[in-house]
């Protein structure tokens, strides 16, 4: 309540001595706010010297907020969900055992009927584990546990469920051409030499070596052999670019999706034509409780398309960005002999042509 400066000392003496419980008393701009108890509202008295701004309580405040449109959907919505939460699935969830392909499961368990949205009566729980044991090879156990409004998959892996390993590899072999420059052998039998040209798929260093005592031996090779190589790349952009220049037009569709099921009809927009943009919302009973029902809107931007040609300073700057990142590729980790570029312009593109001498382990 509020007391204006005349009325303020009136009101608050006749509060004392008429027993008028009150709180929070405090003073602003000259006149005095103060709280009391809903009965005390009614007295006639007290409402010649103070006026009423505000009534809290839960019935004003269900008033209030049953003014807005919105609340009556989500209030429906909850006590709908609420009274029929114990025959619908609301959530469904996947507990693995170990590394089992849960994706898979998934899949095989939204082709049986088992997903958010359905109704308990409509699945057949024993037909569902079954058909998960038969389509997942690497499950060796599922049990699915209906609770209240929630599905869980439990699952265990099979682990015996390996895949054959091919042969394991016992030579080095080059992985490019180059020129061997040095080596180092730490398992296995020597087959370059120092000075000699290899070529792609020759063996380096072979797993395979006889010996005087235990004859043929094949262990795994182990090695590297550094060569000088000569690699090269080519890097290119278009004179022209394509640009977009918006015509101010634009478009919005909304859809709702409950549960599972989607409302409203999505897409018609060329791609070409309109650029696209999308927000998801999920729908909240007073801020505090999250309703299976999603709002999707999606906003198309009308565009047309021209083509421009590029300055020598623009495609500079692109070629240069191209080259920075496949030089760094295939230099990391080598030592850089000698590096030459070639700058020129062919078919309507500038191009950056790099050709590059370094020292690496070819042994692979």
């Amino acid at each position: 309540m509020r007391a204006d400066r005349e009325n303020k000392n009136k009101a608050l003496s006749y509060m004392q001595n008429n027993g008028v419980f009150f709180t929070d008393l405090h003073e602003k701009d000259g006149a005095a706010y103060f709280t009391v108890l809903r009965k005390s509202v009614k007295d006639k008295t007290l409402l010649r010297y103070a006026e009423v701004i505000d009534i809290k309580g839960i019935i004003p405040d269900l008033k209030r907020s049953f003014r807005r449109p919105g609340l009556y959907i989500g209030a429906a919505l909850l006590a709908g969900a609420l009274i029929l939460s114990d025959s619908i699935i609301w959530d469904v969830r996947f507990s693995p055992g170990g590394s089992e392909n849960v994706e898979r499961i998934e899949k095989v368990t939204a082709e049986s009927g088992l997903v958010s949205g359905a109704f308990k009566s409509g699945v057949d729980k024993d037909h569902t584990e079954n058909l998960v044991m038969l389509k997942c090879p690497d499950v060796s156990y599922v049990n699915i546990n209906l609770s209240g409004g929630v599905a869980t998959v439990v699952t265990d892996e099979r682990l015996n469920f390996t895949k054959p390993k091919d042969t394991e590899k016992t030579d080095l072999c080059a992985s490019e051409d180059g020129y061997i420059i040095r080596y180092e052998t730490y398992a296995g039998r020597t087959v370059c030499e120092k000075g000699q040209t290899v070529k792609r798929g020759d063996v380096l260093i072979s797993g395979t070596y006889d010996t005087f005592h235990h004859g043929t031996v094949t262990v795994k090779a182990k090695g590297r052999v550094y060569a000088l190589v000569k690699r090269s790349f080519l890097c290119e952009c278009d004179d022209t670019v394509t640009e977009k220049i918006y015509t101010g037009k634009q478009y919005v569709k909304r859809t709702l999706t409950l549960f599972s099921h989607q409302f409203g009809k999505d897409g018609g927009y060329d791609p070409e034509r309109y650029e696209q943009s999308s927000d998801e919302q999920t729908v909240t009973v007073f801020n505090l409780v999250d309703l299976p029902l999603k709002v999707s809107t999606k906003t198309y931007r009308e565009y047309d398309t021209v083509q421009r040609k590029i300055s020598e300073d623009e495609a500079e700057k692109t070629l240069e960005q191209m080259y920075e990142k496949q030089y760094k590729d295939i230099t990391e980790g080598a030592e850089i002999k000698s590096t030459d570029i070639k700058k020129y312009r062919k078919n309507g593109k500038y191009c950056l042509y790099c050709e590059v001498v370094i020292v690496c382990n070819i042994a692979k």
